[in-house]
């Protein structure tokens, strides 16, 4: 049998043909659409969500009015998120204006979910990662591990998703992505005629690499800071122990992914040269001053988001000054008076992120504070209630998946979340056994190039297409339904956290 060539087993074949059939499905209802004016396209798409919130305001059910009204809003706000009739952020303001039109909330309340502590949490990781991104901070790291892998062609790839996983624990994994696609594609064209090959198992291995690192930790991603404030608000809940969940989940799932890779995109070349990045890693030389400032604050920032509360006991401090939150904002502020950090720099921060997480938190309160969301579990619960949990917790994983790959996985997590922690209630369980795997789940979202900025910024390059994406999406989603699921069940069950 020639190199490069694999028998195909039931399980792989059913994979590809799944894979086949889901990207081939194109409905005649979505091929009409497509074909309409995009001016009409467009405001079916706004007109649409609205127009269900009107039906489901007016109509009678047989609910509470602030059941009703909170099951109006959450349908518009849904169908606006995914079908992407508005831009996110501008969604994300209707939320609070639709919570008290309705009533659901006063003023106050209804905004007060965008002052969370997990909003600044994230603001102070999105200063922290432009200071390491203006002082080229990511490009050294990324050269140095590289450079220690001998140019072998597994380590390189390894040493890849490797980079971007530890830059995405901290940084945007759109700004990672962005960084390495340069650098992959420079030495993928030292490999000759595996230069295509090589060239999409890198793109793929730094854009899943991105994706799986951001699970380590809150700042990582958005999801984490919605489901970390949805889960605060139930009980205490911290960054140490989104990371202990989070950290093991990213490893594990890598590696996993490393293997899978290779498998699904074999190539001939053993080893690739890599003295351009070595020369370029000499040239940079030692630290310069602004990397020294900036890891001077970023490693005792972590130290404290990690243990700040033991430090400031011991140091006699006020339980809230080392909370994770303040702690950002602490460092943020340090690095623009260390002039590590102007202002002008500050403005290239995707702020309307910020609207985005304060918008789904509201909206979670609002489900839970109306009783929509326990509404939606007892039926969920009506559904599901005889299988296993273990059952349920695939089932979540799987639909978190789902979703999150055809649209915002920070939409997904705001979405699914609040009507899991009712689920929760209702089958008398940890809400950590049902949000988390919700929360990790999202990250899985690279089936199709819309899941993720990363995916589409890997697909725009034109290398990489569907094809390539969903033969190594499906085959590492499968798997990491079952490893997240019974990951984080062990950990719940055995009280980890």
């Amino acid at each position: 049998m020639r190199a490069g060539k694999r028998k195909q087993t039931p399980i792989t074949s059913a994979i590809g043909t799944i894979g086949h059939e889901i990207i081939d499905l194109t409905p005649t209802f979505f091929k009409f659409f497509a074909r309409l004016p995009r001016l009409m396209q467009r405001s079916i798409k706004i007109v649409l969500p609205f127009l269900v919130l009107l039906v489901l305001t007016i109509v009678p059910l047989p609910m509470d009015d602030p059941i009703q009204y909170s099951l109006a809003i959450f349908a518009c706000v849904s169908m606006l998120w995914t079908f992407g009739g508005l831009p996110l952020p501008v969604t994300a303001l209707l939320v609070p204006v639709l919570l008290t039109f309705y009533g659901i909330f006063p003023t106050a309340d209804a905004l007060q979910p965008f002052a969370d502590p997990v909003v600044y949490l994230l603001m102070g990781g999105l200063i922290m990662a432009e200071a390491f991104r203006k002082h080229g901070i990511d490009r050294r790291l990324a050269y140095i591990i590289v450079a220690r892998s001998g140019g072998d062609v597994g380590k390189v790839l390894l040493s890849f998703m490797l980079v971007a996983a530890v830059l995405s624990m901290w940084i945007s994994n759109t700004a990672t992505v962005a960084l390495l696609i340069p650098v992959v594609l420079g030495i993928a064209s030292r490999a000759g005629e595996d230069k295509k090959k090589l060239s999409v198992l890198f793109l793929l291995g730094i854009g899943i690499g991105s994706a799986l690192g951001g699970m380590a930790t809150i700042t990582g991603s958005a999801p984490n800071a919605v489901v970390s404030g949805l889960l605060a608000r139930e009980m205490d809940w911290t960054f140490l122990n989104w990371m202990t969940i989070g950290l093991p989940a990213s490893i594990i799932l890598l590696g996993t992914s490393w293997v899978m890779l290779r498998k699904v995109f074999p190539v001939h070349t053993a080893t690739l040269d890599i003295t351009a990045v070595v020369k370029e890693l000499k040239e940079m030389g030692s630290l310069n001053p602004g990397e020294k400032k900036a890891l001077g604050i970023f490693l005792p920032t972590v130290v404290l988001w990690i243990a700040g509360a033991e430090i400031g006991a011991m140091l006699g401090f006020h339980a809230s000054f080392m909370s994770a939150a303040i702690v950002a904002l602490s460092a943020s502020v340090l690095l623009f008076a260390t002039r590590t950090l102007d202002w002008q720099d500050a403005r290239s921060i995707s702020w309307d992120i910020f609207l985005i997480i304060g918008a789904g938190l509201a909206l979670g309160e609002g489900l839970q504070q109306s009783g929509a969301a326990a509404w939606m579990a007892e039926i969920l619960v009506s559904l599901t209630g005889d299988f296993h949990i273990l059952i349920i917790m695939l089932v979540v994983s799987a639909v978190s998946i789902a979703f999150s790959n055809f649209m915002s996985n920070t939409a997904t997590a705001a979405i699914l979340a609040p009507i899991l922690i009712g689920m929760s209630d209702e089958l008398m369980i940890d809400p950590k056994l049902l949000v988390l795997v919700c929360g990790l789940s999202v990250s899985i979202s690279f089936i199709t190039p819309i899941g993720t900025p990363p995916f589409t910024l890997i697909y725009s390059t034109g290398i990489i297409s569907r094809k390539d994406l969903w033969r190594s999406g499906l085959r590492i989603s499968l798997p990491a339904i079952f490893l997240t699921t019974f990951l984080v069940y062990l950990m719940v069950e055995f009280g980890l956290i």
